[in-house]
């Protein structure tokens, strides 16, 4: 699930914090820019291990700046292809599952992988799966054991892109006879993990618990 990497990378330092040691202050500025960020066709950065080379300090006229290069290494969540992760059911709609991991909360389950058969139940806006006649509940907030399908890395739209994807959704939304969606920023999500459960031992945690036989009475 997760991999050690090396990274190198042109670290600017601002003049404010050119009193600092230059190690400190190129390790504030990597943390700042890297931590909780996704290094496209890469992963999820969730630390840095450590700072390995620093070099430079160039400081340029009319700028103010240090400018350094520095490599480091970084450790990123990035789950391989059928590796089973266990995460929390978040939210579901007619489109299928979104799973979170606690650091991550961009884990997509369609509903073509989904167990077979499974329904979404309007009323209760959730997906049940039917087995042997009887409803399972895919409630949110419970345990669910997944495996991994494939990642799907999604580059920064521009702002151009963005409003052709505005104004595509309001079309879809008026040729329905709906409301266009309220103007408001667009959430980008740089890495998106496909998971599925169609499988044994997968799905909702609770499922899968061995049954306490009762014990028999005393006479």
């Amino acid at each position: 699930m997760f991999i050690l990497t090396t990274v190198e990378a042109d670290v600017r330092v601002h003049p404010r914090d050119l009193n600092k040691p230059p190690l400190t202050a190129v390790t504030d500025v990597i943390e700042h820019q890297y931590l909780d960020k996704v290094i496209q066709d890469l992963g999820l950065v969730v630390s840095i291990y450590d700072i390995q080379q620093v070099q430079g300090g160039h400081i340029y006229p009319n700028d103010g700046a240090a400018y350094f290069k520095a490599r480091f290494r970084c450790v990123v969540f990035r789950p391989f292809v059928g590796e089973v992760v266990v995460g929390k059911l978040l939210s579901c709609n007619k489109e299928g599952l979104r799973v979170g991991l606690g650091f991550f909360g961009d884990v997509l389950i369609p509903d073509y992988a989904l167990q077979s058969p499974s329904y979404y139940n309007d009323d209760e806006g959730v997906w049940v799966w039917k087995y042997e006649g009887s409803d399972m509940f895919m409630d949110l907030g419970e345990e669910i054991r997944f495996r991994i399908a494939s990642l799907r890395f999604n580059p920064t739209p521009t702002a151009a892109q963005l409003q052709q994807q505005a104004a595509a959704a309001a079309a879809a939304a008026a040729a329905d006879g709906g409301q266009p969606p309220p103007a408001g920023p667009t959430v980008h999500s740089p890495l998106e993990v496909l998971g599925d459960i169609d499988g044994d031992g997968l799905g909702l945690t609770c499922w899968w618990q061995p049954v306490a036989e009762e014990e028999p009475a005393a006479s």
